[in-house]
Parts: structure tokens; C-alpha cells; sequence
């Protein structure tokens, strides 16, 4: 198994909720540290929010595609509920981890009761330079959210929060908006925040809290 960061709040005990938290393309599982979760989280706690384990796990540069969704599932997941006996399951990650957050929270529907993607990499057409993430514009489609949440079946208990900056450089509110419409029209609960700020870490800092309140909502 590869590397995953755990914050696991001073109070714990079994029977936690938790919250997978996917890095972005560049990151790892030291995005928990790079963005101070322990702390924002701590502080909530002591706001009187109710505590949660929040798990990072190291999922390459690889859109968590194809050996990495098995891995996720299989080995990430199966360890952390074996070793904390957590119960409501939440999923969210930020650039290249909030399309990977999105696309298991469509293709596993059962699992996770909030999802969050945070700036997402959603794109609406295919680059050429991420081609080899997919080697087909087919299997780009077949694992592109939008296309998902058009496609796949979807759980009454789940709800979606989409957010990006208003000059994220990838334009990934416009792909944010479009998947908002989709749910929409399909009857499902999703918030989507157009911010102010960039595709950065200093965004994703100033909006964490944010986040932590709507996965802690369920």
C-alpha cells in the first residue's frame, strides 16, 4: 500500500465519520499538512462540530484511473474502516483529486453520503496533453463526470458541493456549472460557489472550513 496521511482528531473514538480527501495533480498525502486540516479541523471541534477522521491518500498522477479506483476501494478504504470502525463516508479532493472524488462518488453511488470537488479538473473538451491519462476520447467521456452524472444512478442521501475561483486559470467553474445544471435536472441536492481567487493552495485555505461545514452536514 502506498503512503496516506491520517488526521485522526484528539477525541476519537469508533463509529467516526470520515473524509477521503484526494490531492491534486502535483500533490500527495502531504496536502494535509499543506493545508493546515489539523488545525481548521481542531478549531471546529472546539466550535462544538462533531469530529471526524479525514484520510489523504497518495493516489499518484494518475486521475485515479484504471489499478488506482481497485487500490482506493479495495486496499485504502478496507484498511481505514478494519483499523477505525468509521461509519457516514464522505469523499472530496481538490483539482485532479475533485475530479477523481467526483467520478468514484458517480460510479460508486452507495458509499458516500457528501461529495465535495473543490476547483475540480473538469474539462469540457479533451487536451491533447492529457490524452495519455485516457489513450481514447471514448474512455475520456466514460470517466468524465458530466457524463457520468448524466448516466449513472444516484442515491437520494447524496449531495454535492461544487466550488472554484472566479480566475481559476483551467476555467474549471465553467465545468463546475454545467455538472451543477446536470444534477439539477436530475433532482439532485448540489451547491456550487463561484468564489473570488485562483487555481491555487492560498484558494483552497481560504474556502477549507467551508468545506469541512458541508461535509459535517450529513
Amino acid at each position: 500500500m502506498m503512503a496516506a496521511t491520517v488526521y485522526v482528531p484528539a477525541n476519537y473514538i469508533d463509529g467516526l465519520p470520515v473524509l477521503y480527501f484526494m490531492h491534486g495533480r502535483s500533490g500527495d498525502e502531504n496536502i494535509i499538512h499543506a493545508l493546515d486540516i489539523q488545525s481548521v479541523a481542531d478549531k471546529m471541534i472546539g466550535e462544538g462540530r462533531i469530529p471526524m477522521l479525514i484520510v489523504c491518500p497518495r493516489m499518484e498522477d494518475a486521475l485515479g484511473l484504471n489499478d488506482y479506483e481497485d487500490y482506493f476501494f479495495n486496499e485504502v478504504m478496507l484498511l481505514i474502516e478494519q483499523r477505525y470502525k468509521t461509519t457516514t463516508k464522505f469523499i472530496g479532493g481538490c483539482s485532479a483529486g475533485g475530479y477523481i472524488a467526483l467520478n468514484y462518488a458517480f460510479r460508486h453511488p452507495d458509499t458516500f453520503v457528501r461529495v465535495g470537488g473543490h476547483m475540480p479538473a473538469i474539462d469540457q473538451n479533451l487536451d491533447d496533453e492529457d490524452l495519455h491519462y485516457f489513450a481514447t476520447r471514448d474512455v475520456w467521456e466514460a470517466n468524465n463526470p458530466i457524463f457520468l452524472a448524466r448516466q449513472c444512478p444516484l442515491s437520494a442521501d447524496m449531495k454535492f458541493y461544487l466550488d472554484a475561483g472566479d480566475m481559476d486559470e483551467g476555467g474549471f467553474y465553467r465545468g463546475c456549472s454545467q455538472l451543477a445544471e446536470t444534477l439539477k435536472a436530475r433532482g439532485v441536492q448540489v451547491e456550487n460557489h463561484l468564489n473570488k481567487g485562483h487555481h491555487n493552495i492560498q484558494y483552497l485555505k481560504e474556502n477549507l472550513e467551508r468545506y469541512f461545514r458541508f461535509y459535517l452536514s450529513a
